[in-house]
């Protein structure tokens, strides 16, 4: 099997694990409250990260600029990992999958107004495409566009922010240093809130953690969610184009929302399924044009 094609079924495997991880959130914050998860599952990958850098003897990469740009992308990672949990609590999986990947479309407007990139009539198109789906997918619950829906929405918006001031720090920074900063500021601000809005005492409570839903929520969205999902991206980016990355990444919220429908039963509606299907398309033309999708399908000999 040539590299190219490990690289796929690596990304592949990324987007598996993203959507697999919303319904073991959603069974963990059951018994495990919502601030105390995201400080185990982040303060377990900012360790998994502090072995890998200091096998690789990249310790010397830290610099100040690197704390001040890694803790404010940590910062919108906690607000959208935050709103994102939280939401769980209030609507389903599928639905929370599904408004989580308008983060993708909701990039290219962002960086119109901030880093003034120019805005595409596809992409234009996109997005409005997306935001009809969105419609549909909300709309089509008991309750239309529910607490857990609308704060799932602000956490998207905080990823699209946090994507968009990624790809303007990255360049600046070793990856795997900007990363641990990150994860550490977002375990940091996770154990605040704790602390302040949550008992404390519960993070060393065996009972609770020891119990296999919030075991299992924890090893996946920690080791192989975040810690291996870094390295497999930054790995498979070295073979395979970007472009096809997206392509496959778009599939997360589709396996998030076959996860939900084996395991907890959870269905779609007619309406919640053409509003899922109007957001993929609209995250399609939003992010990549179509002959660039044929372009690169040609070149990798697809």
């Amino acid at each position: 099997m040539s590299t190219a094609k490990l690289a796929t079924l690596g990304v592949l495997f990324v987007a598996f694990i993203w959507g697999v991880e919303f319904v073991l959130i959603h069974n963990a914050i059951s018994i495990l409250k919502p601030h105390s998860f995201n400080a185990i599952r982040f303060g377990v990958a900012s360790l998994s990260l502090v072995v890998c850098l200091y096998s690789q003897k990249k310790r010397n990469h830290f610099n100040l600029l690197t704390f001040k740009h890694g803790c404010f992308l940590g910062l919108l990672l906690y607000l959208g990992f935050t709103c994102q949990t939280f939401g769980l609590l209030y609507t389903s999986v599928s639905n929370c999958a599904f408004i989580t990947s308008l983060s993708v479309v909701l990039v290219p407007i962002i960086a119109l107004f901030i880093l003034g990139d120019n805005l595409r009539i596809q992409t234009f198109t996109g997005v409005l495409l997306a935001a009809a789906g969105l419609y549909f997918l909300t709309a089509a619950g008991e309750v239309p566009f529910n607490t857990g829906d609308s704060i799932t929405l602000i956490g998207a918006l905080m990823f699209a922010l946090h994507i968009v001031y990624t790809g303007k720090y990255s360049q600046k920074h070793e990856v795997m240093p900007l990363t641990l900063v990150q994860l550490g500021t977002v375990t940091v601000l996770s154990l605040c809130s704790v602390l302040i809005t949550e008992d404390w005492r519960v993070l060393a409570d065996i009972r609770i953690i020891g119990k296999p839903d919030v075991l299992w929520g924890i090893f996946v969205a920690s080791i192989l969610g975040t810690s291996l999902a870094i390295f497999v991206q930054t790995q498979a980016q070295n073979y395979i184009s970007s472009t096809r990355v997206a392509l496959i990444f778009s599939l997360e919220p589709i396996f998030a929302s076959l996860t939900a429908f084996f395991v907890l039963n959870e269905q779609l509606p007619a309406a919640g399924s053409a509003g899922a299907a109007m957001i993929l398309t609209g995250i399609f033309f939003a992010e990549v044009p179509l002959t660039k999708i044929k372009a690169v399908l040609r070149a990798e000999g697809k």
